[in-house]
């Protein structure tokens, strides 16, 4: 193995492959939809029928959530994570297609697969292997990715659909998927040992921490399902949160303009969170930083009830408490993994939090729609979002507590 050096360490162009991963896999198969929403919609589907493209992306990031580890096992991580990602330009390249509400589920599907098998828990594992120190400032600037997809590519989406067409923007985004994927295959490595190199921080002090910080062998099973529950929660809330913010704003009488706007200071805020919320995980502990996260989003939903259609303040201040605290969505369920299990179980407990955090975004992404229908208003959903994570902060604490106490 070569020594460490003070030259960079190939362990963050990895952790830079990773964020390029979040902007594609999560960011433009997911985040994005909200900005294309509207547009999709125009063409004659309904709020309901709009809502159900979220679901049927989570839908199927569920369902592969079950195969994942068993892919990587037998494809390695760099050439499933190749795989993921052409299969997330695939669905770029559908949508383009439009016409029918078909057509944009099966869109979404492969969405859904490309999400479910080529983000969070793939690059999770990669800074597993390369970073034994300062793992959460490198999972915080991975998971970063989703929020620059939105920063950047909302105004940009709105704009290229505006003055050429639906059709078009679709197949520039999925050329730059394509070219996207390929880059990443050619940096990414498994592990430091095929590029001659130690972890990251190996044999130092933050490596002393990590091994100091691990958790149980095993968590007692009421843990186990309570925690399931709080990813429900957590999942619905995140999906249902992100997936309607544009439409959110238009209900409240704001522009199209600023809708866009909205979903992009929401990508700002979220991507200074997640820089942020890595740091202050790896200084003082994983539980605090989330909490302090969950509550931040809590009170951004409860504010949206001030938006007016007039106010750019009520508009902007809900959406940047919101974008603040939806760093957890990302940054909390590996690092909640990593405390809460050893080594050897970290990647089965990871799996388990992804599993039903996408089931609850199944069960929940389409309901703001619903009840818009109904209503004509998207503002009661962020209060039901509200009341969800402030009962997924509990049960959180709670498993900690529990969960640690004999560890």
């Amino acid at each position: 193995m070569k020594p460490q050096s003070k030259q960079l360490h190939y362990a963050w162009i990895v952790c830079l492959c990773g964020l390029w991963l979040f902007v594609c896999n999560m960011g433009l198969c997911s985040n994005i939809l909200s900005v294309y929403l509207p547009f999709i919609e125009a063409g004659g589907l309904s709020d309901s029928m709009g809502s159900a493209i979220l679901s049927i992306r989570c839908l199927f990031s569920f369902a592969v959530t079950f195969l994942v580890e068993l892919y990587y096992r037998k494809l390695s991580l760099r050439r499933g994570i190749l795989l993921a990602s052409l299969i997330g330009a695939a669905s770029a390249v559908v949508y383009s297609i439009g016409g029918s509400a078909l057509v944009y589920y099966t869109g979404a599907a492969l969405g859904g697969i490309a999400y479910g098998l080529g983000a969070i828990y793939p690059v999770s594992l990669l800074l597993s292997n390369w970073f034994h120190a300062h793992r959460g400032l490198a999972l915080g600037i991975s998971s970063a990715g989703s929020g620059v997809s939105v920063m950047v590519f909302s105004p940009l989406v709105s704009a290229l659909v505006l003055r050429y067409s639906l059709r078009t923007t679709f197949l520039l985004q999925a050329a730059f998927m394509l070219i996207s994927a390929v880059g990443v295959f050619l940096l990414l490595r498994d592990d430091p040992a095929q590029k001659g190199l130690q972890p990251f921080g190996e044999g130092g002090a933050g490596d002393a921490r990590t091994r100091e910080k691990e958790g149980p062998e095993r968590l007692p099973k009421l843990v186990l399902w309570m925690l399931a529950l709080m990813m429900l929660l957590v999942g619905g809330a995140g999906q249902a949160f992100s997936g309607h913010l544009s439409v959110l704003a238009r209900s409240c009488g704001y522009s199209v303009k600023t809708a866009a706007t909205v979903v992009s200071l929401q990508g700002t805020v979220l991507v200074c969170s997640k820089f942020l919320s890595g740091g202050l995980a790896d200084r003082f502990g994983s539980k605090r930083c989330t909490s302090l996260l969950m509550a931040l989003f809590i009170l951004g939903c409860t504010l949206v009830q001030c938006m007016n259609g007039v106010s750019l303040l009520w508009c902007f201040a809900p959406v940047a408490l919101m974008g603040f605290g939806a760093s957890v969505y990302n940054v909390g369920p590996p690092l909640w993994a990593g405390d809460l299990s050893d080594r050897a179980g970290y990647p089965k407990l990871l799996k388990w939090l992804q599993i039903f955090y996408n089931l609850g975004g199944i069960l929940f992404s389409a309901v703001p729609g619903i009840i818009a229908d109904h209503t004509g208003e998207y503002k009661s959903s962020y209060l039901l979002i509200a009341a969800m994570m402030l009962l997924s902060l509990a049960i959180l604490r709670w498993s900690y507590w529990r969960g640690l106490k004999k560890a």
